[in-house]
C-alpha cells in the first residue's frame, strides 16, 4: 500500500509511468455510488412525488427545482474556486468530501422524507440544501481524482473505475425499489429506500477514501480574483472546444433521456421492457470498461470518445427504423449503446485533467475544481436545455403519451423527436473530439513544462534577494507562456 500512496501523493514525473493499485481505486471509487444513487431522485422522482403526493402545485414545483438548479450555477464555480484556493494539513480536496458527507446526508433525508403538510418554502430550502451538499461533495471528488495520477494513460483507468461505481449506483437505485417494494408502492416508499442507501453508503466510501488516499501536493495557489479565473478559461482554446463539443453531447443525452420511457412503451412498442432494457445497458457498460480503457491507452482517448459519438448516432437512426415489438434487436443495440455510453463515462473527465495540465502549463496555477465545476454546469445546463428542447418539440407535433391509444403517427412523432435531433448533434461533437489537440504526445510535453516551470519556481524561491531584472531573466520560460503565440504553440494544428 505504501508504493501505491507514494504514488498517489506526488504524481510529478510525467516521464515514468506511474500506475495505481487496485487496492487505492477502489478505495477512491466508491464514493462515486453514494453519489450517483443522490443524484437520480432529483431527476426521476422527487417533482413528480411533491406535486402528486405532498399535493403541491405542479406549476410551483417546477419553478422551485428551477430556483434550485439556478442557485446550483452559482454555487458551483463557488465551490471549485474554493476547493482549489483552500489548503489544508489534510490537503484541498479531503476535507470538502468529509464536510459535505453529513450535509448531504441530512439534507436527503429532509428533501426525500417530509412530515405531511408541507410547503414551498420547505420544498425550496432543502432543495438548494441538497444541491449545495452534493456540490461541496462531487466538483472537489472530481477533481482529487483528476490530481491522482498526471500520466495520460493512468488517468483513464482512475475514471473507468469511478464510473463503474457510478454506474453500479445506479443499478442498484433502480434495482432497489422492484426486489424490495411492491409494484404499487408509493414513491415515498420509494424515496425511503433511496435516502436509507444514501445514509448508509457515504460513510461507508468516505472512510476508505479518507483514510487510504491523500490529496496530491499542489503545483501552485491559484489566484482568487474571479475575472482572471474567467480570463484564462476564456483563452484556453482546447476547454473552448470541449465545452461545445460537451453541450452538443449532453443536449443529445438530455433528450434521449427524457423521451426513453416513450420511446420504449409507445415508440418501439415495448411496453413495461424500460427496466429490463435499462438493466441491459448497464451490464454492458460495466463489462466494457477495462477494453475501452485499453482503447483509449492505444489510440488517444479523444479519439475513442469520438468515434463512441459517431456509433450512436448510427445506433439512434437504426433505431429509428425498427419494427415495432422487436424486443431482441432493441436489446442488441442498447448493449452497444451501453458500451458507447460507458465511453462518455470514463473519458470525459479524463480529458478534462489533460485540458487542466495545458492551463497549468500556461499560467503556473493548478485550478482543477473550477474546470470541473465548468463541466459540471454545462452538463446541468446540456441535460436540462436537452429536456425543454425535446417536450416542447413533442408539445409542437402534438404527441400526448397520456392517450388512451396512439397511432402510427403518434409512433413516428416520438421517434423523430427522440432520435434525430440526438443523431444531428452527435456529428458536430465527433468532429471536435476527432481534430481535439491534446493527444498523448502534447499531454506528455504539457507535464514536462508543468515540471520544468515549477523546478524554476523553487530555485528562485530559494535567492533571498534579487533585482527585478534578474527576475525577469531566471524565469524566461514562465513569462513566455503568457503570450498568445507561445500558448498555442503548444498544441498542434488540427484545422
Amino acid at each position: 500500500m505504501d508504493a501505491s500512496q507514494k504514488e498517489i501523493d506526488m504524481p510529478t514525473d510525467s516521464n515514468v509511468k506511474t500506475q495505481l493499485s487496485t487496492t487505492s481505486l477502489i478505495a477512491y471509487s466508491g464514493l462515486a455510488l453514494p453519489i450517483s444513487i443522490a443524484e437520480l431522485p432529483i431527476i426521476l422522482y422527487l417533482p413528480a412525488f411533491y406535486a402528486k403526493e405532498v399535493g403541491l402545485s405542479i406549476g410551483m414545483v417546477g419553478l422551485v427545482f428551477l430556483f434550485a438548479r439556478l442557485w446550483d450555477g452559482f454555487s458551483d464555480p463557488v465551490i471549485g474556486i474554493l476547493s482549489d484556493r483552500i489548503n489544508s494539513p489534510f490537503g484541498r480536496r479531503k476535507p470538502w468530501v468529509i464536510v459535505g458527507a453529513p450535509l448531504l446526508m441530512g439534507a436527503t433525508w429532509f428533501l426525500c422524507n417530509p412530515p405531511d403538510q408541507v410547503g414551498f418554502l420547505y420544498l425550496g430550502f432543502w432543495a438548494v440544501l441538497f444541491y449545495t451538499a452534493l456540490t461541496i461533495v462531487k466538483i472537489p471528488y472530481w477533481s482529487w481524482g483528476a490530481e491522482l495520477s498526471s500520466d495520460y494513460e493512468e488517468r483513464s483507468r482512475i475514471t473507468g473505475f469511478r464510473e463503474s461505481g457510478s454506474m453500479i449506483g445506479n443499478i442498484i437505485v433502480a434495482a432497489a425499489p422492484l426486489l424490495l417494494l411492491p409494484n404499487d408502492a408509493p414513491i415515498r416508499d420509494v424515496l425511503f429506500l433511496i435516502t436509507l442507501l444514501i445514509i448508509l453508503l457515504l460513510p461507508i466510501t468516505i472512510a476508505p477514501l479518507a483514510i487510504a488516499i491523500k490529496d496530491p501536493q499542489r503545483v501552485s495557489t491559484p489566484g482568487f480574483k474571479f475575472a482572471h479565473i474567467l480570463s484564462a478559461l476564456r483563452q484556453n482554446r482546447p476547454l473552448l472546444l470541449f465545452l461545445i463539443a460537451m453541450i452538443c453531447n449532453y443536449v443529445s443525452l438530455g433528450i434521449i433521456n427524457s423521451t426513453a420511457i416513450f420511446l420504449i412503451d409507445i415508440g418501439l412498442g415495448l411496453p413495461g421492457a424500460f427496466f429490463s432494457l435499462f438493466f441491459i445497458q448497464y451490464m454492458a457498460a460495466i463489462v466494457s470498461v477495462p477494453i475501452l480503457v485499453r482503447l483509449g491507452n492505444r489510440f488517444d482517448k479523444h479519439r475513442v470518445l469520438a468515434g463512441s459519438f459517431a456509433i450512436t448516432a448510427i445506433y439512434y437512426l437504426i433505431a429509428f427504423t425498427l419494427p415495432m415489438g422487436s424486443y431482441y434487436l432493441v436489446a442488441g443495440l442498447i448493449c452497444i449503446g451501453g458500451i458507447t455510453f460507458a465511453c462518455a463515462y470514463i473519458f470525459i473527465t479524463s480529458i478534462l485533467a489533460d485540458i487542466v495540465d495545458f492551463d497549468t502549463a500556461v499560467s503556473g496555477e493548478e485550478r482543477t475544481g473550477i474546470y470541473m465545476a465548468a463541466l459540471n454546469l454545462v452538463m446541468k445546463f446540456g441535460l436540462a436545455l436537452g429536456v425543454g428542447l425535446a417536450y416542447g418539440f413533442l408539445d409542437i407535433v402534438g404527441f400526448d403519451p397520456a392517450a388512451a391509444t396512439h397511432t402510427a403517427e403518434d409512433v413516428f412523432k416520438i421517434r423523430l423527436v427522440g432520435y434525430g435531433p440526438t443523431s444531428a448533434l452527435l456529428i458536430p461533437a465527433f468532429y471536435i473530439l476527432w481534430k481535439f489537440p491534446i493527444t498523448k504526445t502534447v499531454q506528455r510535453e504539457l507535464r514536462r513544462q508543468i515540471e520544468a516551470n515549477a523546478g524554476n519556481t523553487r530555485q528562485s524561491s530559494e535567492k533571498k534577494t534579487r533585482s527585478n531584472d534578474k527576475t525577469f531573466s531566471d524565469q524566461p520560460k514562465n513569462k513566455e507562456l503568457h503570450s498568445s503565440t507561445s500558448l498555442n504553440s503548444l498544441l498542434p494544428d488540427n484545422d
